[in-house]
């Protein structure tokens, strides 16, 4: 028979046993399944067939502070109203562009930094030969450029109408009389003699009339405050009705990876197009239209071709192009489209319209504009 005191100790001894077994789920433990890791709950979810789990914080015990949210911004990008990319100087913004007339001839190419421009025009000036306007938005970009030559009413139209300050060495009379009566601002490198010089080589071997260089340095000093209205019309907005930068399409489903230009029997442009880096590359006068700066050809994401008449003005040998409003043509990632074109009056911009009749929308980028006669037969191939 057993004591009063040892059932006593063992039922002390069984009510420990029952408490300490009772204990052991107030540990925290879990079973693999149900855990994923130090104070994390799994919760499966199932894809394809295949289960997954998710770990989500559950732990009490005290967590990182939060983290104060930086007060550094990033960089605020600076928009080319002629590229719809990125300026490089806040101080561009809405400052007017400044065009170039350059020299076309075939005694004065190859030029020198109308690679970066950011719009290049180009049209009949006289005879069969064109000029071109390269066009800055931001002067101190203008690297060493030229050859420089003298200004062209034609041009006087399409610089105003991108509120451009235009920079030349003398000029046709009738450009002469159009400065004067429309009050237009430019940049006469005959008078200021400080922005510009005369290359010795090229004046040399080219031709003193061929050797007019300048830079962006020299005509920001030329343009001087109460002498030049610097910033831009309220309402000038942009070149273009920009796509964004990752938005890129070609301009329509015609193929056109290869385009013939024929200004004149003596000047023929022609494009051929680079899928990898979605640009054209020009060519004149047989071989590629080469910048000096960086000896590779001229590169452009668009080119518009602006179909219009040109005529010789009666007793003179200098052209003009009706620059009223027509037809032409888009030309981007190697595909084409027909357009139409309205400027009207001197400072008019020159906007573009698809075939519905809404303004052309266009991939961001350096551009290319030229002014073809109704007469040439302009080619795209594939």
């Amino acid at each position: 028979m057993t004591s009063k005191p040892i059932r006593h100790r063992l039922t002390l001894l069984l009510i420990a046993l029952l408490l300490l077994i009772n204990l052991i789920p107030l540990s925290g433990c879990r079973s693999p399944s149900e855990t994923t890791g130090t104070g994390t709950t799994s919760h499966p979810t199932t894809t394809a067939g295949t289960t997954t789990t998710t770990a989500t914080p559950e732990s009490t015990e005290p967590t990182e502070p939060t983290p104060v949210p930086s007060t550094t911004q990033p960089d605020p990008v600076w928009i080319n109203p002629l590229t719809g990319l990125a300026l490089a100087r806040q101080e561009a913004v809405d400052q007017r562009p400044i065009a170039l007339m350059i020299n076309n001839h075939r005694k004065a190419v190859p030029q020198i930094g109308i690679g970066r421009a950011d719009l290049l025009f180009e049209m009949l000036v006289e005879g069969g030969i064109t000029r071109q306007m390269a066009v800055f938005a931001d002067v101190m970009a203008i690297p060493e450029i030229g050859s420089i030559r003298s200004a062209r009413h034609d041009y006087i139209e399409l610089a105003a109408g991108l509120d451009a300050i235009l920079v030349h060495v003398g000029g046709s009379k009738l450009a002469s009389e159009q400065f004067r009566k429309q009050k237009i601002e430019h940049i006469d490198l005959h008078v200021f003699e400080k922005a510009y010089w005369r290359d010795p080589d090229w004046k040399s071997n080219r031709g003193y009339e061929h050797s007019v260089k300048t830079t962006g340095e020299r005509l920001a000093d030329a343009l001087t405050p109460g002498r030049f209205r610097t910033e831009l019309r309220d309402d000038q907005g942009t070149a273009f009705q920009f796509r964004p930068t990752d938005a890129f399409q070609p301009a329509g489903t015609t193929p056109a990876t290869a385009v013939r230009v024929p200004y004149s029997d003596h000047t023929v442009a022609t494009f051929t197009y680079d899928p990898v880096d979605q640009v054209y590359s020009k060519g004149q006068f047989g071989r590629d239209q080469i910048d000096l700066a960086s000896d590779r050809p001229l590169r452009f994401t668009n080119i518009f071709l602006v179909v219009t008449r040109v005529v010789v003005l009666p007793g003179s040998v200098l052209k003009d192009a009706a620059l009223e409003s027509g037809k032409g043509y888009y030309i981007s990632g190697g595909g084409c489209q027909a357009i139409s074109w309205r400027k009207g009056q001197t400072r008019d911009k020159l906007i573009f319209y698809d075939e519905h009749g809404d303004e052309l929308m266009v991939n961001a980028g350096k551009s290319y504009i030229g002014i073809v006669p109704t007469y040439a037969k302009i080619t795209f191939e594939d």
